[in-house]
C-alpha cells in the first residue's frame, strides 16, 4: 500500500463522520419540530379529556386565569358597551358604570374554585363514559392552526350554540407549556348594516 493510499483512509473516515454528524442534526432537528407541532394537540386532547370525565383538577393547570379574565372582560364590554370610543368623543352615559360592573362580576365569577360551573353552563355534563371514540368525535368537529409560532387557536361550534360564533381558545407556551390564554365566548353574530339612499326615487319607465 502506497503512502497516499494510506493517506486516503483517514480523510474518507472524516468526510463519513461529518455527514453522519449532519444527518443527525437533520434529524434531530426534524424531531423537534415535529413533537413542537404535535404538542398543542396533545394539550387540546387533554383539555377534551379533562371537560369530558369533569375533570377540573387537570383543567385548571391548563388555564392562565389573569390573561383568561382579561380578555373575557374586553369582549362583555364590548358586547355591552361597544368597542372602546376615540380620544376626542366622550363615553356614553353609564358606560363607565356598566364595564366596572362587568369586570367585578368577571373577577368574581371566573375563578378557579367555580371552574366546573362554568364548564358546566357551556357544555352540561354527560353522564356516558369518555371513550377515545367520543373524544375523537368532539375533536372533530374542532378547527385548530397556529396563527404564530407560539399562538395556537382552537374553535368549535357548541352544542345549543349552533347560531352563535364559535367558541375559540388561544394558547400561548407559558413555562414550556400550552395553558389558556384567552378565551372568547359565543355570540350571536353582528347583523349587517342596511344603508339607505337618499336619492330620488326611481320612476317607472313609460311607453311612448
Amino acid at each position: 500500500m502506497s503512502y497516499l493510499s494510506r493517506m486516503e483512509i483517514p480523510a474518507n473516515l472524516s468526510t463519513l463522520r461529518r455527514q453522519q454528524a449532519r444527518w443527525v442534526c437533520a434529524g434531530t432537528l426534524a424531531a423537534a419540530t415535529t413533537l413542537y407541532a404535535a404538542s398543542p394537540f396533545c394539550t387540546l386532547w387533554s383539555i377534551t379529556s379533562a371537560i369530558r370525565t369533569h375533570d377540573m383538577g387537570s383543567l385548571n393547570t391548563c388555564l392562565k386565569w389573569e390573561s383568561v379574565r382579561n380578555g373575557l372582560k374586553t369582549q362583555v364590554v364590548d358586547d355591552l358597551i361597544g368597542p372602546p370610543v376615540a380620544d376626542d368623543e366622550l363615553p356614553a352615559f353609564g358606560s363607565s358604570f356598566a364595564s366596572s360592573a362587568a369586570s367585578n362580576a368577571i373577577d368574581e365569577e371566573v375563578r378557579p374554585d367555580k371552574l366546573g360551573m362554568l364548564v358546566d353552563h357551556l357544555m352540561p355534563h354527560e353522564q356516558q363514559p369518555a371513550t377515545a371514540g367520543t373524544m375523537l368525535g368532539m375533536l372533530w368537529r374542532v378547527h385548530a392552526h397556529f396563527t404564530h409560532p407560539g399562538v395556537f387557536e382552537a374553535s368549535v361550534i357548541m352544542p345549543g350554540h349552533e347560531n352563535e360564533t364559535p367558541l375559540r381558545l388561544q394558547m400561548r407556551i407559558h413555562a414550556f407549556q400550552w395553558k389558556i390564554h384567552r378565551i372568547d365566548l359565543p355570540t350571536h353574530p353582528p347583523r349587517p348594516l342596511v344603508e339607505a339612499s337618499a336619492g330620488p326615487v326611481p320612476q317607472p319607465l313609460t311607453q311612448p
